[in-house]
């Protein structure tokens, strides 16, 4: 391509890097509303990528699995280990009930990490199944929201789908116990990367 077309899919790029990161970050920080829910669903994302990224740096693995090469990716599984090995860590007093809370400063960074990490190696596609809880909890604030403007602008009177958003204070606002949600929500998110995994042999 000549310098314009190249500059124009730089820009792209960046603005795509710039979406997944938001949108990633975003989630996870929606999904931190329970003790060990959104640590214990970035381990198992974790534990995902780390199997993309040693099957992607290994030659034999990736024309098997007809996935893209990509050269000396399988020493990023160290650090994503590492950043599995940190969520597991926290979890042990982040567990219900916790005695150390994460904060917005912490469940921002793990959701850039995971985008970063996807993007790296060449998995961004896959973000919307493997991060389903993240995707869900934040379509669920994003629902909540504009529903609730739109008949407070129409009947002068605001409304709510959900007893309360994200989705994980609905099931809590039903009566639900929260080591039960967060139980369930491992649940689906174990389910979603082994969905990703799957579509390693489907391609």
């Amino acid at each position: 391509p000549n310098s314009i077309q190249y500059i124009a899919l730089c820009v792209v790029f960046i603005l795509i890097v710039i979406f997944i990161v938001t949108a990633i970050s975003n989630g996870a920080n929606m999904t931190d509303g329970l003790d060990g829910l959104a640590t214990g669903t970035s381990a198992i994302i974790g534990v995902t990528l780390a199997l993309f990224a040693y099957v992607s740096g290994n030659t034999i693995f990736a024309e098997y699995l007809n996935i893209m090469y990509i050269p000396h990716s399988g020493e990023m599984v160290v650090y994503i280990a590492a950043f599995v090995g940190a969520c597991v860590g926290f979890l042990w007093y982040n567990s219900y009930p916790a005695q150390v809370f994460m904060g917005d400063t912490g469940s921002l960074a793990i959701g850039g990490i995971i985008a970063v990490f996807a993007i790296a190696i060449r998995k961004e596609a896959l973000l919307p199944i493997l991060c389903g809880v993240f995707l869900v909890e934040n379509l669920s604030v994003m629902i909540q929201v504009s529903w609730f403007k739109y008949t407070k602008k129409k009947h002068g009177e605001g409304r709510r789908i959900f007893l309360m958003a994200p989705l994980h204070h609905h099931y809590q606002k039903l009566g639900m116990h929260e080591s039960k949600i967060v139980s369930r929500f491992w649940i689906v998110g174990i389910m979603l990367a082994v969905l990703t995994l799957v579509t390693l042999k489907i391609r």
